[in-house]
């Protein structure tokens, strides 16, 4: 009989999502682009590009020629029809049209659309889809080596662990996900990643380190001016205080966060926000207060498919209504029971166990083999650093024997020279031969050269970017190098390839120039930088520093 009754409520519950969808402005014209082809189909393209750019999804409106490939113009309209159903908090659709335009991308260009669905599919607690992007996706900014892409695939892993109830799991990767973005220096995404480990800290019941996180968190996000963000750490916040028996502060804090979110139309925040404002009322047995707000999150998270917190609500309806209506309290433990059946599944705790097994040799599992090998380690350290110890010894002593060697045969050299020099050359004045350092033929010392290299590989590549065509290739001709000389040698100075590198050198070029020149377009930016696509160019800007090109100008206004 529950297995019945859950099936009708899904199909209704998807038909009216369905419903939804294809009733607004964007689904009718996804439609009609779909069926239709040739010079109308991009027609259709444009329109659609057109009204994602009015809500600001993309950075510049992106218009197609008239010879565009159809496949190029689904990809982009897919993904950004992906984007603007996720922005709407509408993540079946979302999970369609992304999964359509995943077959669309080659290489590393993938990465956005396996983050998208990750968390469209995380949104829905389908964590074993969630848990298959996510891990492709980290694959995937792995291999480029940029720690800030890596610690946001990591953080969206972490939350899927949260969500499935492991949160020993989640700690590792947001552990792990905060030393990498301190290594990238970003403000923006470490707010983020604060805000993760309170929730990680919370699950994992230490309320004390929880809160230290979440005030950090917040204060980031207090001094870098974004207040819709920080009423969603405030949120993080009132679970911690929440945890900590505070309700009363947790109440507070919810009461000041709630209409902000209402105001900002963070639909799935505020969800949040009405379960956290019931627990806090039913903690201080105001039962009949906590209703409406229990009310109100099972309403906005059924409609989003959010099974996992409509689950949330639907227990604090049972409690909250357990001593004002029975009847009705029994309705709710039904639906509880009926929710919670379905999300946590099997599949989905083995696809996560599986996960997590294949980082058995990555760094995740070697930081806990280390650590639970201590005393094994430190006895094989020691001898270890007894035989290097004996190996430096040796290599020192020979060292030594052989300049010993090379001085003696020098002197030598120079007794059999002597002769024929005296008479061959008449005596020169005795005046002071110049000092070393003043020979300007002398070579630098490796530490300038090394800077002489990368400022002669810093003015290529900025020459290249006026004329539109920054390639490795021609770094390595421009720098009479072999491409594999190149990247060995910017290897191992900068610890990036040279292709990394040098997007890091156009990226902060494009930066400085937007906070010099606050006149010009985020187009003209791009075409300065060497990037012919300005969509390309915001999200290689947003991936780097956390916020896309127009967010930081308004930062920095």
């Amino acid at each position: 009989m529950k297995k019945f009754i859950l099936s009708i409520w899904l199909c209704l519950s998807a038909s009216v999502m369905l419903v939804a969808g294809e009733s607004d402005a964007i689904g009718q014209r996804l439609a009609a682009f779909e069926s239709a082809s040739g010079q109308a189909a991009v027609a259709q393209a444009n329109e659609l590009m057109r009204a994602f750019s009015n809500e600001q999804l993309t950075e510049q409106l992106i218009q197609f020629p008239s010879t565009a490939p159809l496949d190029s113009l689904r990809q982009q309209v897919w993904y950004w029809a992906a984007e603007h159903y996720y922005d709407h908090a509408d993540y079946r659709h979302a999970v369609s049209y992304g999964e359509r335009a995943l077959p669309l991308f080659a290489g590393d260009s993938k990465a956005d659309c396996l983050n998208l669905l990750a968390l469209s599919y995380f949104r829905m607690s389908d964590y074993e889809h969630a848990v298959r992007y996510a891990k492709e996706c980290y694959r995937l900014d792995e291999r480029t080596g940029d720690p800030d892409v890596m610690s946001s695939s990591l953080n969206t892993l972490a939350g899927i662990c949260i969500g499935a109830n492991q949160p020993r799991e989640a700690e590792q990767y947001i552990l792990k996900a905060i030393d990498l973005a301190q290594q990238a220096g970003n403000p923006a995404r470490m707010a983020v990643l604060q805000g993760m480990a309170s929730e990680v800290y919370h699950a994992l019941g230490d309320d004390r380190r929880a809160l230290a996180f979440a005030n950090r968190a917040c204060a980031i996000e207090r001094h870098l001016g974004r207040d819709d963000k920080l009423q969603v750490r405030l949120t993080q916040k009132a679970s911690v205080l929440l945890g900590l028996h505070r309700w009363q502060e947790a109440e507070q804090v919810l009461q000041a966060a709630i209409p902000a979110l209402r105001q900002l139309g963070d639909r799935h925040s505020l969800g949040i926000a009405c379960n956290k404002m019931g627990m806090a009322l039913l903690s201080q047995q105001r039962d009949r207060e906590a209703v409406p707000y229990y009310r109100e999150a099972a309403a906005i998270f059924a409609q989003m498919g959010d099974l996992g917190n409509e689950l949330h609500a639907h227990r604090g309806l049972y409690e909250a209504l357990w001593t004002l209506n029975p009847d009705s309290a029994k309705i709710e433990l039904d639906y509880f029971d009926l929710l919670k059946d379905s999300l946590y599944s099997t599949a989905t705790a083995e696809s996560l166990a599986r996960f997590n097994a294949e980082f058995d040799n990555d760094w995740l599992q070697r930081d806990l083999a280390r650590h639970r090998q201590r005393v094994r380690l430190a006895v094989l350290a020691g001898v270890l650093v007894a035989a290097l110890l004996a190996c430096a010894v040796w290599w020192w002593m020979r060292r030594r024997s052989r300049l010993r060697e090379a001085a003696l045969q020098a002197i030598i050299d120079e007794l059999r020279r002597e002769p024929q020099a005296s008479a061959a050359v008449p005596e020169a004045p005795a005046t002071a031969a110049p000092p070393a350092a003043a020979n300007p033929s002398a070579p630098a010392p490796p530490a300038m050269a090394d800077r002489e290299f990368l400022d002669r590989l810093v003015g290529h590549v900025r020459a290249m970017m006026e004329q539109g065509d920054v390639s490795v290739d021609r770094l390595a001709d421009h720098m009479c190098l072999t491409r594999g000389h190149l990247n060995r040698r910017v290897k191992a100075l900068t610890g990036v390839t040279t292709q990394q590198y040098a997007l890091r050198v156009r990226l902060e070029y494009a930066r400085q120039l937007m906070e010099r020149e606050p006149a010009l377009t985020i187009a003209e930016v791009a075409d300065r930088c060497g990037f012919g696509d300005a969509a390309a160019f915001s999200r290689a800007f947003k991936r780097t520093f956390g916020a896309s090109p127009s967010q930081h100008r308004a930062l920095k206004a």
